[in-house]
């Protein structure tokens, strides 16, 4: 007789926290962009075909500045760590209700990848991916090409990717951690200006349909609403930009140039860990210019991580989707029990 609980059986399903992944040390620097820049799902560089000679050109022209920048953040980047540690946290919070599942991070550029990770459940007899990005945000150029990767390697060996937990601009945990972190600053600083800053994507890409820009907007009006009217108001600029190509604006300086004299409280919205992006390129590169152009005070809002109220939204997340995937098992089951 088929038991219809499925706890009480060995799981065949399987939770991936989906992340990019960075360089550990500076050796690891070349393989991880290479892997970034030959991944034709973000960016197309000419004919697939020359795709890797081209990225080869990019990665060399790159690599010394690069390895600069991660040089100056400790050797390499924390996102591993830090990504261990939510996967851990949430992994002990799923046991604690009863839920067995194993939960494995899945990189998309560096070691753990998604190949063997999957060969690895393949063999443990797991059969359905559950992914949960560890972006907030839709977009194709993050969790979506890390979800085509999952897909491809799924069909290796016979597992299916469920739809899982994609994306939350919205989430009152991710809102209520970045809120938090606003209003600690907002005390060193009252009268400052609250600058969002999120990750750019080329243009281009938003025209062709990616929901990015959208829901960064949906996350800056919410975080707006919570904290209501403030003396110094609201920004929203874009960092990271690289090509020539036309990306989102404005750009994270102009937004700084019109704020001489004034202090400024950034906040990353596009990241739930800290990286290269917000270690180097807020809080050094930004932080600098931000002087050179006058700002009075430049304060940073630390990214969720580990903080409380995000691992409980991201937790509650992945209990309504698993529980959309009990159900699915249990309507599947039942002819057989009848």
């Amino acid at each position: 007789m088929l038991n219809p609980n499925p706890l009480s059986q060995p799981s065949e399903t399987a939770i991936l926290l989906l992340n990019l992944g960075g360089p550990l040390r500076l050796r690891d620097i070349r393989p991880f962009l290479l892997n970034l820049f030959n991944d034709r799902d973000i960016i197309k560089l000419g004919p697939a075909l020359l795709q890797p000679l081209i990225a080869r050109i990019i990665v060399g022209s790159r690599l010394e500045e690069v390895t600069h920048r991660y040089a100056e953040i400790g050797g390499g980047s924390p996102i591993l760590q830090e990504s261990a540690a939510q996967a851990a946290m949430l992994r002990r919070s799923l046991r604690a209700v009863g839920r067995t599942e194993p939960v494995k991070l899945v990189f998309r550029y560096t070691a753990p990848r998604a190949t063997g990770v999957l060969k690895s459940l393949a063999s443990q007899g797991i059969r359905r991916l559950l992914p949960v990005t560890l972006y907030p945000h839709d977009c194709r150029a993050t969790t979506g090409s890390s979800v085509m990767e999952l897909e491809r390697e799924a069909t290796r060996w016979n597992m299916e990717v469920l739809p899982g937990v994609r994306h939350y601009a919205t989430m009152d945990g991710y809102l209520r951690s970045l809120e938090e972190g606003i209003l600690v600053r907002l005390v060193e600083a009252p009268e400052a200006t609250v600058v969002f800053s999120a990750h750019s994507l080329p243009l281009k890409q938003i025209q062709a349909g990616d929901p990015y820009e959208r829901e960064i907007h949906a996350t800056v009006e919410a975080l707006k609403a919570r904290l209501g009217e403030l003396p110094g108001g609201y920004r929203l600029g874009y960092q990271s930009k690289v090509g020539p190509v036309e990306w989102l604006k404005p750009p994270l300086e102009d937004v700084l140039k019109s704020l001489p004299g004034r202090d400024v409280i950034v906040v990353p919205v596009s990241f739930v860990g800290e990286h290269i992006e917000t270690l180097h390129e807020l809080d050094i590169e930004y932080h600098r210019l931000a002087e050179e152009l006058g700002v009075r005070r430049y304060l940073r809002v630390p990214a969720p991580g580990l903080h409380p109220a995000f691992l409980k939204g991201l937790l509650a997340l992945t209990l309504e989707a698993l529980k959309a995937c009990d159900e699915e098992s249990s309507f599947d089951l039942r002819p057989l029990r009848e």
